[in-house]
């Protein structure tokens, strides 16, 4: 790392806004698994690093107000929530929450799988979703809820869905200066299921060759009301599946309707060849774990 690497550690928003408005070529960091892996290997070349640790408007995981849709009652009696996740909440926090394992098990599942226990103390949300990459497992878990970013920058804050903030590998809707203040995850509502499958060569501390999300909210009678498929390292971004979400909403959930849901997504996959895995391979899998996912988030039962 170059000695003259500037290291810089705001303690409010609008400060970390303001350093990196005013020094050129600063880049914010939390976690930096990733930002410090790139500045040694001379892939990035920052003048400066804004920390965004101590930050305490940044750093909390915490239960939002109940959405107009669903204002039922979670256990315990308390009203059914969303959630807010800071910039710099960790994998680990949310590995660690009761909250997230029982209501955004998703979530969850795609956190605890994040390379090793000491790198998810460290590596936060914000950054895999800032990130950009194409195998980011908590961006495939928040595409499912409809997970919406709170961007703060010079012009202030605005609000974007998590759909439409990637643009391709590495590249984001983030303007000069903006930081991702905020997750904002609507509660899901009842009769939801959902769960995440990283598909690996080993069982840990590794990089998916996809990674596969499923959440579907059932009607009384069954009909499945919302879907939501979503995929990793199956497009030059993380992205949803609309096709296969198409086959199953209004529908009444069989294993044969499952079934064709991830024939869809495997043909509309944008998979390519990398030195990890192999399109076709990418493909097959995809048309064979969008089924097992459904069939693990409880739906079919």
């Amino acid at each position: 790392m170059a000695a003259e690497l500037a290291y810089l550690r705001p303690t409010t928003l609008s400060e970390a806004v303001s350093f990196l408005e005013t020094v050129a070529g600063a880049q914010p960091v939390a976690g930096a698994t990733d930002v410090y892996v790139g500045i040694r290997s001379g892939k990035h070349a920052p003048a400066a690093l804004v920390s965004l640790k101590a930050i305490p408007a940044l750093g909390h995981l915490t239960p939002d107000s109940p959405t107009d849709a669903y204002e039922g009652k979670a256990e315990g009696g308390t009203a059914d929530l969303g959630v807010l996740i800071g910039g710099v909440v960790t994998h680990g926090a949310v590995e660690d929450s009761e909250w997230m394992r029982r209501h955004f098990p998703a979530v969850h599942q795609a956190c605890s799988g994040v390379g090793s226990r000491q790198v998810r103390n460290v590596a936060t949300l914000g950054g895999n979703i800032c990130n950009a990459a194409p195998c980011a497992d908590s961006a495939v878990g928040l595409l499912l809820y409809d997970a919406t970013l709170i961007l703060a920058g010079p012009a202030g804050e605005r609000e974007l869905p998590l759909s439409d903030f990637f643009v391709g590998p590495g590249e984001t809707r983030l303007q000069p200066a903006e930081i991702l203040k905020e997750i904002r995850v609507p509660a899901p509502g009842p009769r939801t299921f959902a769960h995440y499958w990283k598909h690996t060569r080993r069982k840990g501390v590794e990089l998916p060759l996809l990674g596969v999300g499923a959440r579907l909210t059932l009607a009384a009678d069954g009909t499945v009301e919302v879907a939501r498929i979503s995929l990793g390292v199956c497009a030059p971004m993380p992205t949803r599946s609309r096709e296969a979400e198409q086959v199953l909403e209004g529908k009444k959930l069989t294993a044969e309707l499952v079934k064709e849901a991830g024939e869809v997504a495997a043909a509309h996959a944008l998979v390519r060849d990398t030195w990890r895995g192999r399109g076709w391979y990418r493909r097959e899998m995809v048309r064979v774990l969008v089924p097992r996912v459904i069939g693990l988030s409880g739906a079919l039962s």
